[in-house]
């Protein structure tokens, strides 16, 4: 008999009975989260049905992703071997040594789809990558308007290192004596809650997470102008650019990651989405936030290492 189903709800089968149509579950209706849409009849894409691990990864973006992460274990490495020789501490190279493996085991899984992490990356960025480019528009914004109050004799520099100075006990300034030593761990401390206030900035519908790129965009702006506009902007780029091409884009994950989440939330209060949550989402957002995360974490040990070291050999003159 024939297959065919004219009207989508019936099909014949060879003994000549008709039968319903399977139709597709909640999960498989949801058509791909990087589109936002729904698709009632047709299966997505990236069935959220299927364990998480269950699909390998297309042989481009298992090499893409093996090799950023390579790259960014290879960049561990030498802040590991700067920190042991420039600044002759042993645990926290041993910790940039140990941040390499993990880079390097993420890219080894990517590389050979172990757990589906080069499948779940992909999607994830897929899924986020236009609230990571508006998170970043907020920050350039910002950046513009810091830079922009100096011109109007608005200098944040005091404000900046009161912040800073806030962080420290009087105790641990004295016995610095009048120095005080940023550590990695110093950095991540202080990172990590505003990486996790981007994430969960959509429970403040999105004004916390904005308020943290707008506001950390603004700072920059107005301090790189400032100093630069002293010591010239060489310096300032070379002590602003090695740890920040790693900081900003995991600030900027974070924050797409939040702004994703509550557009999502809305889209299930329209009615347009059926659920809020599934494995599937679950699995690659979790993946893309360990991810920036650990970004995050190298940015640490490259601005308490290496970004001083690197502004010095091309500037001496910061030495003195």
């Amino acid at each position: 008999m024939s297959d065919r189903r004219p009207d989508g709800e019936t099909e014949t089968t060879d003994s000549g009975r008709h039968e319903p149509a399977e139709r597709p579950s909640a999960e498989s209706r949801e058509s791909s989260d990087a589109e936002g849409r729904t698709a009632p009849s047709t299966p997505p894409s990236e069935p959220d049905s299927s364990p998480p691990g269950g699909r390998e990864p297309g042989e481009t973006a298992g090499r893409g992703w093996a090799t950023l992460a390579f790259a960014l274990a290879l960049v561990s490495l030498a802040t590991a071997g700067t920190t042991a020789t420039a600044h002759d501490t042993v645990l926290a190279a041993a910790g940039a040594v140990a941040l390499a493996v993990g880079f390097g085991a993420l890219g080894a899984l990517a590389l050979t789809g172990g757990l589906g992490i080069a499948a779940g990356l992909a999607e994830g960025w897929a899924e986020h990558r236009l609230y990571v480019w508006f998170a970043t528009a907020l920050f350039a914004g910002g950046v513009l308007i810091g830079g922009a109050l100096v011109t109007a004799g608005v200098d944040l520099t005091e404000v900046f290192f009161e912040l800073l100075m806030e962080e420290f006990d009087d105790e641990e300034f004295v016995e610095g004596g009048g120095e005080i030593e940023l550590s990695a761990t110093f950095f991540i401390v202080q990172n990590t809650p505003p990486f996790l206030v981007a994430i969960l900035g959509a429970l403040t519908l999105g004004l916390a997470t904005v308020l943290i790129m707008v506001f950390n965009g603004v700072l920059v702006g107005n301090i790189a102008t400032v100093v630069g506009l002293e010591v010239g902007f060489g310096p300032i780029v070379a002590l602003l650019v090695p740890h920040g091409i790693f900081e900003l884009p995991a600030l900027f994950i974070a924050s797409g990651v939040g702004f994703r989440f509550l557009h999502r939330a809305i889209q299930r209060i329209a009615g347009s989405r059926e659920s809020l949550f599934t494995k599937a989402y679950l699995y690659r957002t979790a993946l893309l936030v360990v991810f920036g995360w650990l970004l995050l974490v190298l940015a640490a040990f490259v601005e308490a290492y290496l970004t001083i070291v690197i502004a010095e050999t091309l500037f001496p003159g910061l030495a003195e």
